[in-house]
């Protein structure tokens, strides 16, 4: 730390601050002083002059926190303030992660794209379409508008695979594969949106990943060249982080040369264990931890938190990924009913479920799973118990109670399932890896 020039006082002295300075030493009580945006003294007492003093006395004070995996790309069009970072000592948040982004996006595709954030990621299509600020087009246009809007925190905004490939080939994004055209044009894209100031190029292969109507998300349909063109077009200009939620059909190694031919790092989202195939995600951490032993620039993303889900079976989010739950996706409502009653769609959905997999959402461990809210009297001793207790109770199989339960109460019964990371002890090997960022 350079030594602060004492002729000119400091911007901000922040006194007798307990500091966590990130080294992983014990806090000391410290004065910090900040100067044109950079922190130039950390004494015990500081004996220079500030414009502006704060009493920390009793007070903690950290570096601010970077929330590498974010999805404010349309909150941040209409609340500057994407709260609630701040006030969670965030203060750089990365946003277009998984390639769900809203930049670039013609007017025709605004619909479709607010509803597959809707399905993929939760949010109410109401608000998406009463919030965001559609003064774009382009992703330029849309890093533009985020800089004269301004925000409470550093923004990071990586350039979304859906989008780029729903601008290109419209409704047949999530349909088809690209033609080498098609890849030349969203390579193109992918350029124009790095030299505007994207970090990076994000995109997701998991199979949980659906949009409107059970289609998948577009950048799941993307062939293993359109991936490798795209990634060598976010590396022409010499920058960049590929960022992708990692699918199980996609191979380490195909990440690996990702990473080899680009020059550019791979971060590998999101490696969550799983009770039911505990070892599959330190395989793949170990895999990363080769490829850095190599020279190849790679990183797994991890969570400090169980991944917890609240649905309903009008909206199944946690099953949504399984090969068997396809007749149910993009049904309407008396119609999924009907599916969901059906003895040979349970029976597929079981026997799936019945088989070990090396990443999927839910793993049929229904005492995980636990009725939340119920909408006829009857039912609502059912509240606050696991299916797999109640089921157990009716001596029915789990998966029959629970969509018995939500069929009678016309779909509307609200459950929540712990998914993944719910082994506290393995969740700390994955904190703790070299490989990892949280």
């Amino acid at each position: 730390m350079p030594p602060v020039n004492l002729s000119h006082p400091v911007d901000l002295l922040i006194r007798q601050a307990l500091v966590f300075d990130g080294s992983l030493n014990e806090p000391q009580i410290k004065d910090v002083a900040v100067h044109q945006g950079r922190i130039v003294a950390l004494e015990n007492a500081f004996e220079g002059q500030a414009k502006q003093t704060i009493d920390a006395t009793g007070l903690a004070l950290m570096p601010g926190i970077i929330d590498s995996h974010t999805h404010f790309d349309a909150q941040i069009t209409w609340d500057s303030y994407v709260r609630p970072s701040p006030a969670m000592g965030v203060t750089t948040a990365v946003i277009g992660n998984c390639g769900f982004t809203i930049a670039p996006c013609r007017p025709q595709d605004r619909e479709l794209t607010m509803r597959n954030l809707t399905q993929v990621e939760g949010m109410s299509l109401d608000v998406l379409r009463d919030g965001i600020d559609w003064r774009f087009e382009t992703f330029p246009e849309y890093m533009a508008m985020l800089k004269q809007k301004g925000c409470a925190i550093n923004i990071a905004a990586y350039v979304g695979h859906s989008s780029v490939r729903t601008w290109v080939m419209g409704e047949q994004a999530n349909k088809r594969e690209a033609t080498p055209e098609e890849i030349d044009a969203m390579a193109n894209i992918v350029k124009e949106a790095m030299a505007a100031g994207a970090v990076g190029f994000a995109t997701s292969t998991s199979p949980a990943h659906n949009g409107e109507g059970g289609f998948p998300m577009p950048s799941r349909l993307a062939s293993d060249e359109e991936m490798m063109q795209l990634t060598l077009a976010m590396a022409s200009h010499g920058r960049g982080v590929y960022m992708v939620t990692k699918g199980g059909q996609m191979s380490m190694s195909f990440l690996q040369s990702l990473s080899k031919n680009s020059g550019r790092p791979v971060m590998v989202a999101a490696l969550l264990h799983n009770s039911t195939n505990p070892d599959a995600v330190f395989k793949d951490m170990n895999a990363i931890a080769q490829a850095n032993a190599q020279g190849i620039d790679m990183i797994g993303q991890v969570s400090c938190c169980p991944l917890t889900m609240d649905f309903t079976f009008a909206s199944a989010y946690p099953v949504e990924g399984l090969v068997s739950w396809r007749p149910a996706m993009g049904l309407s409502h008396d119609a999924l009913k009907v599916c969901l009653s059906e003895t040979s769609f349970r029976q597929a959905v079981k026997a799936e479920l019945a088989q070990t997999a090396t990443f999927r959402l839910f793993n049929n461990e229904w005492d995980k799973v636990h009725v939340v809210q119920t909408f006829l009297a009857a039912h609502q001793a059912h509240e606050q118990h696991s299916v797999a207790e109640l089921a157990q109770q009716h001596g029915v199989d789990p998966l029959d109670f629970a969509l018995d339960l939500a069929l009678a109460e016309d779909l509307q019964t609200v459950f929540t399932a712990q998914l993944l990371n719910s082994d506290a002890q393995a969740v700390a090997r994955l904190l703790t890896h070299p490989h990892s960022l949280v």
